[in-house]
This record gives structure tokens, sequence and C-alpha cells, in this order.
């Protein structure tokens, strides 16, 4: 028997995605269509996964493992942006000061040029 991914997800309650991913990675052996999709045998099928009822009407639920927790998945990563963030502060800070002192430096050696002559004769001007 020949099915399609839906029909795939909905023998064995796993998402399409899931469905997809595994042939794509190898898992699952299917042909491809001529207008798009998949066609999977239903012993390729149940090779891989168990069917879960005989219902073709049944929705397949996300199972848990198949998904991350993605509220901890995203509070990792907020906590890792606000650690580079505090980095790239530092370092804009370390920057500006750097600059800062460099500027005071060339503002005082440029405050009073001396003259042609001032610096030939080594006069000083007043």
């Amino acid at each position: 028997m020949e099915l399609s991914a839906t029909q795939a997800a909905k023998k064995v309650g796993k998402s399409v995605p899931t469905i997809t991913r595994a042939i794509k990675s190898g898992k699952l052996s299917a042909n491809p269509r001529d207008k798009g999709g998949w066609v999977i045998e239903a012993s390729e099928l149940f090779r891989v996964w168990p069917a879960i009822s005989n219902d073709s009407d049944a929705i397949p639920t996300m199972l848990q493992s198949e998904t991350p927790n993605k509220t901890s998945v995203l509070q990792r990563e907020v906590e890792l942006l606000r650690e580079m963030l505090d980095e790239v502060k530092t370092d804009r800070d370390n920057w500006r000061e750097q600059a800062n002192k460099i500027t005071a430096l060339v503002e005082d050696q440029s405050a009073k040029p001396k003259s042609f002559w001032a610096r030939i004769l080594g006069d000083k001007e007043s």
C-alpha cells in the first residue's frame, strides 16, 4: 500500500515534517512524486515506526520527545545574548577610554604649535 507523507504521519502518530526529515536523512525510504511530495510504502513506514491505530482520521499529536522545550532553549539563548552584550559594552568602554586618552594627547601636543623660526632657534613663544 502506498501512502502520502500526510497519510503516513497519521498512521504512525508523527508530524509531516518528522516524516519528511526521516526521508531526507535516509532513515525512511520513499519515492518522490512528479508533482511534489512523497510516495511511501506502508511496509517501509512500519519498519521505522509502529502503527498507532487503524483509524485514518486520527489526528497526530506532536510528542514531547520530538520537540525541544522551546521556552528553556529561548531562555538560554537570551542569557547568552546578554552575556555577549555585556562583553561588547565592556569592549566599547575600553575603546572609548583609549580614544579619549589619545585625543587628549593629540590636543596637548597641538595646543600651541611653535612657529618655524621658534623651532629653528629654540625660542619659546608666548
